[in-house]
């Protein structure tokens, strides 16, 4: 599997495409879903799933823009950030965003009421079907946070957990301080040292070299 990166929306959210010849899974599309379809569409693939990190604004909402293209595109999260999806979820999503980002208020409420309930809400230590992306649950950042390694390339989506020389926030409502950095201890800094770390947002780094990353 080879992986391209997109950079997206107002935070330059990480969105991943891992992808071989024919198929591409989708990660965390943050915004401009028509235009990630048309992209991936350009390079021949067909769409297997959106897998999510977690399910902050800033991560999902190109989600509604690539079903309009394709309505048969599943999408997967983990089942405690699954109520940030759906009618409803995306209603307590705005006003969460609005609330620590009033810029977000220009987001037409029809973007946010048309985020999807959940194909499949995944959990920890599940091994997703099709891609092999190993699930490792770590939570802290949002209750649902994952990182996803896939062993045979040595890669790791590490969404808003762990970043080059940081960690995810965790000062947000539903945040847990407390949780996150012994899960990435225990979870993350046990893979290999080679392991490719792909965050959601900035450059990627190592396992090796987050050994030295100062919030750990």
């Amino acid at each position: 599997m080879e992986v391209e990166t997109l950079q997206l929306g107002p935070y330059q959210t990480n969105c991943y495409l891992l992808h071989n010849d024919s198929s591409v899974w989708i990660i965390d599309p943050g915004f401009d879903g028509a235009s990630i379809f048309r992209h991936i569409t350009s390079k021949g693939w067909k769409a297997e799933a959106v897998i999510l990190t977690h399910s902050h604004w800033d991560h999902v909402l190109g989600i509604p823009g690539l079903l309009a293209q394709d309505r048969n595109i599943p999408v997967y999260v983990h089942a405690l950030d699954a109520p940030y999806l759906g009618k409803e979820g995306g209603r307590r999503l705005r006003q969460l965003a609005i609330s620590l980002d009033p810029s977000q208020s220009g987001v037409p409420n029809s973007l946010w009421e048309s985020l999807p309930e959940p194909t499949h809400r995944f959990v920890d230590r599940e091994t997703i079907v099709g891609c092999g992306l190993h699930v490792l649950h770590i939570g802290g950042h949002t209750p649902g946070s994952v990182a996803l390694y896939r062993q045979e390339d040595n890669l790791l989506f590490s969404g808003d957990t762990l970043f080059a020389g940081s960690i995810g926030r965790t000062d947000l409502p539903d945040s847990d301080p407390q949780a996150i950095v012994p899960a990435i201890k225990t979870k993350l800094m046990t893979l290999p040292g080679n392991t490719t770390v792909y965050p959601g947002h900035g450059r990627s780094t190592t396992i090796l070299r987050e050994k030295g990353n100062p919030w750990l």
